[in-house]
């Protein structure tokens, strides 16, 4: 039998149409992988759509130009920071708080209130757990405001992860990494992360202190010059409140550090002064030990500023890494912890080192202390109007934001008998280790942040302006200290911020004891001190000197801001002019 093959046979019109569809179908195929790759990496069940992070890129490092893939090896340490819900009613809370004619005047949150308000949903933070769980990083923590995700990897797979790429920058000399594009997370991720710390080391924050030389000694009363506790409290008024009784008693100072100290040194400066007990205990953030380094002297001239002016109060040393990560850590456990009313801060970064995601995370934890009645009163930067350190104008974070009041430097000068004669701003053309310019106190127009509303009728620029406040800082004039093993005269914006922050704890330790509500954010209580007419003067208006840029004038000037204090007088004209709840400190348990 003769097997037959049946020959199969179409129209050729069908023929070509059939390879027509093959064709479509398979550029819809490549088309879809192409796209997969461009959106980023294959995260299996994260396929689909990507959506760029914006504000990852410092502004400060475009001048310079990317050498080489950095180690992929290398593990980094990330804070992803998550938006704040319900944002708008925040900001309208705030604003409530600070309004004398509201009745949640001085109603202050907890922080427990704040996240049950505020912070991210347990779902969000889930979902962005799970995403980063699955493609291989480590989550090591969750904050308890859920703001932050601590995630920890290898470079290269927080590359693969957030779709960027980090390379290797020679900073003039220093070689540092960081991201050459933004990262990118799900689309359905985006509306929920607002930024990832530790994409970059490029940013290192600087204690803003001057030391002067080693064999400099002064007319001051220190034992190798600079101003003591007696003549600082006699100049800036302070000798009052503690005749009063008001040494910070009951009161509690956070410090945010970067650096750790010798507590024998902090101790020989109190026994000096007899300035009693030591009353400090340390916080330890992202396995932080308080190991003195290149910065004890910040540390330790923030420690005995404060005890200086409230030797009563208890000190809470907050210190964290210098990193971006570490910092933004450390600031939120300062706030998510609400053990202190009063926040000094003496480091900080010109605004252009950071990217805007950072300034604006900063913003939302500094937003919820706020909201818990914390002042935050941070250096101002000592590089005068030019904080990067370049010719370029710029400003100082943290002071720039918002919510902190930010502290500029003035030369102080005392009479023959030790009381308060005039100031001037602290700037010297000739000292060049900040910049080109010289150093001074910080001051000037934020490239970030629009103009506050305390600001309106005070100055007429469209953004934030700073300093707010102002105190001695100028190394010739500067302040004792026993730091490193030696006694030595440390200036600085860094020790104007603790004398703030030390004359804000006695002045809230008298309101509370005249049942008149506490300082809180207090931007607004200051600036309406200024504008309106009080019973005493509550600053003294400096007048003459320039920060290399902003001359001083009469009233509010971007060198010296409102002024420098006369504690006795901002204690009197707020006791006579708040309109407290009764309780001493604005807190209610519960805001609605």
């Amino acid at each position: 039998m003769k097997l037959s093959t049946r020959k199969w046979s179409f129209p050729l019109a069908l023929i070509a149409l059939l390879l027509l569809v093959a064709a479509i179908i398979a550029a819809q195929v490549l088309g879809s992988h192409l796209a997969a790759s461009a959106n980023g990496p294959n995260h299996g069940h994260e396929l689909g759509q990507r959506t760029k992070l914006s504000g990852h890129m410092a502004p400060l490092l475009k001048k310079y130009k990317p050498m080489h893939a950095s180690n992929g090896q290398q593990t980094l340490n990330l804070a992803i920071s998550l938006n704040l819900r319900n944002s708008s009613e925040l900001d309208a809370l705030l604003a409530a708080q600070n309004n004398p004619h509201s009745p949640l005047y001085h109603h202050y949150l907890t922080s427990q209130e704040f996240a049950q308000r505020f912070s991210p949903t347990r779902q969000e933070v889930q979902r962005v757990t799970a995403y980063v769980r699955a493609n291989g990083l480590r989550v090591t923590g969750i904050s308890s405001n859920n703001q932050l995700i601590n995630v920890s990897g290898t470079m290269e797979n927080v590359e693969r992860v957030f779709n960027v790429s980090i390379s290797d920058y020679n900073l003039d000399g220093h070689i540092a990494y960081a991201p050459t594009n933004e990262p990118s997370v799900p689309a359905d991720m985006a509306n929920m992360i607002l930024h990832i710390s530790g994409l970059t080391n490029a940013a290192r924050y600087q204690p803003q202190l001057t030391a002067l030389p080693g064999n400099t000694r002064q007319r001051h009363q220190g034992p190798q010059g600079g101003y003591t506790p007696t003549e600082l409290r006699t100049a800036y008024n302070v000798t009052p409140l503690l005749q009063a009784g008001n040494d910070g008693t009951g009161q509690t100072v956070a410090l945010f550090e970067l650096d750790g100290y010798t507590p024998s040194n902090i101790d020989t400066y109190l026994q000096q002064y007899d300035l009693g007990a030591p009353k400090y205990s340390n916080v330890l953030v992202d396995g932080a030990t308080n190991t003195p380094g290149s910065g004890a002297v910040e540390v330790e001239l923030d420690m005995e500023v404060v005890s200086a002016i409230a030797p009563g109060a208890n000190q809470k040393v907050y210190i964290g890494p210098n990193s971006d990560t570490g910092v933004i850590d450390t600031y939120n456990k300062i706030v998510t912890d609400n053990a202190a009313k009063v926040v000094s801060i003496s480091w900080g970064l010109c605004e252009q080192s950071s990217g805007d995601a950072m300034l604006d995370s900063l913003n939302n934890i500094f937003k919820q202390g706020a909201s818990q009645g914390q002042a935050f009163f941070a250096a101002s930067g000592d590089a005068g109007a030019y904080d990067c350190g370049d010719n370029q104008l710029a400003v100082d974070s943290p002071a720039s934001d918002p919510n902190v009041v930010g502290v500029g430097g003035t030369r102080l000068q005392l009479s023959t008998n030790g009381t308060y004669q005039e100031e001037s701003v602290w700037s010297d053309p000739t000292t060049t280790d900040r910049g080109p310019n010289g150093v001074g106190g910080g001051g000037g127009i934020s490239s970030h942040f629009s103009r506050p509303t305390y600001q309106d009728g005070v100055q007429d620029n469209a953004n934030r302006t700073v300093p707010d406040v102002s105190a001695d800082a100028d190394p010739q004039t500067g302040y004792s200290v026993f730091a490193t093993g030696r006694w030595g005269t440390v200036g600085g914006t860094s020790a104007a911020a603790p004398l703030w922050a030390g004359i804000a704890t006695l002045i809230n330790q008298h309101l509370k004891e005249q049942n008149q509500p506490t300082l809180g954010n207090a931007h607004t209580q200051l600036y309406n001190l200024f504008t309106k007419q009080q019973t005493a003067a509550p600053f003294h208006d400096v007048t003459t000197g320039d920060n290399l840029h902003y001359q001083a004038t009469q009233g509010y000037d971007l060198a010296s801001g409102l002024g420098t204090p006369n504690a006795w007088n901002i204690a009197q004209d707020l006791a006579a002019t708040n309109n407290g709840d009764g309780n001493g400190d604005g807190d209610t348990g519960t805001t609605t």
